[in-house]
Parts: C-alpha cells; sequence; structure tokens
C-alpha cells in the first residue's frame, strides 16, 4: 500500500516537471513582444510614411524574369525562375544563385528534344563577339560572347557571381552525360 502511494506521488511529480517543461518549450515559440494592440497596428499603417512599390522597378513578374534575344541564332524566349524540368519544358531557366542583374546570371535550357522547348540547341555555334541581348523591367543590357567551353555536370561554378556583368548560358551536350556546354559573354 505505502508503495503504491509512493508510485502515485513520483508518477505527479513526474507529469508536472513534464507539463512544466513542455510550457517551457512552448512560450519559446511566442514572439516576446505580443503587446501591440490591433488598434495600434492598424494605427501605424495607417499614419505611417508607406510607399506604394512601383511594380515596373521589379526585376521580373510573378510568371517571368525577362526575355533572351539571340540575334546569330534567331532566339527571342521568356525566362522563368529555376531550372527544373517544369520550368525548361516551354522556357529558358535562371539559376537562383546567380544574379538577376548585377554580375553573372546564369541561365539554362534543353539543346534537343520533341516535348521541351530547345532554345539552347544551336549555342555552339556562337562565336567570340556575337551578340546576346537580356532585357527584364530593370532594362536591357548587351553583351559579348567571349568563351565557349565544355564542362563537368558537376561544375556549377560558372554559375557563381562575378564582379563583372557578364552571361552564362548552359545546356546538355549530345551524347555526353557528363558534359555541359557553357557560352559566356560580357556586357558591352
Amino acid at each position: 500500500m505505502k508503495q503504491t502511494k509512493i508510485i502515485k506521488y513520483i508518477l505527479i511529480i513526474v507529469i508536472m516537471v513534464i507539463s512544466l517543461f513542455s510550457a517551457k518549450i512552448l512560450l519559446s515559440f511566442i514572439p516576446e513582444n505580443e503587446n501591440t494592440s490591433e488598434t495600434e497596428e492598424s494605427q501605424v499603417i495607417q499614419d505611417g510614411d508607406m510607399e506604394e512599390i512601383d511594380q515596373d522597378s521589379l526585376p521580373y513578374t510573378e510568371e517571368t524574369i525577362g526575355k533572351l534575344k539571340i540575334p546569330k541564332l534567331e532566339i527571342e524566349a521568356e525566362i522563368k525562375e529555376g531550372i527544373d524540368l517544369e520550368t525548361l519544358v516551354n522556357s529558358i531557366g535562371h539559376f537562383k544563385n546567380s544574379s538577376l542583374w548585377d554580375g553573372n546570371i546564369a541561365l539554362a535550357s534543353h539543346n534537343r528534344g520533341s516535348s521541351v522547348a530547345h532554345y539552347f540547341e544551336g549555342i555552339h555555334l556562337l562565336d567570340v563577339g556575337d551578340e546576346i541581348i537580356y532585357t527584364t523591367n530593370m532594362g536591357e543590357r548587351r553583351y559579348q560572347v567571349f568563351s565557349q567551353k565544355e564542362i563537368s555536370n558537376t561544375d556549377w561554378s560558372v554559375t557563381l557571381n562575378t564582379e563583372e556583368n557578364m552571361i552564362t548560358l548552359i545546356t546538355c551536350v549530345t551524347g555526353q552525360p557528363e558534359k555541359r556546354l557553357c557560352v559566356q559573354a560580357k556586357e558591352v
């Protein structure tokens, strides 16, 4: 009988400790400054000096980042964020780790296929000095090709940002799944 009472007390103490510990964990998720009332918040928004965002100044819309034009290849296509299969089915894709305007803008597209857009099928024909035009809501930039090389399919260093404004085009190399063709152009 005495043993049963002791077990009950121990269980009660354990339950209390667990409850206190759980409450402390839950409280850690609540921000400290929850004292602002709804009226104070709406007053701040109404009285604050808020500017309306000019949608035309954004680098891209909900659907597209911009357009890429390569006159020599007679290519003009929309650019969308991401390089996943869904994006590359109909568009040129933008590497998220690269810049949208200043520095290195890295883009990808298929070079062949019947069920996907293959905007970069002819980039192997680009020569040093050929023009690439990149247009967004921020403006238009013109680039001249300075490099064309094959890289490993795991070498993504060409997508990293640079001090110099440049554009990098990447596509597969036909028949060589371990390789990518990389064309780079500098702003003129």
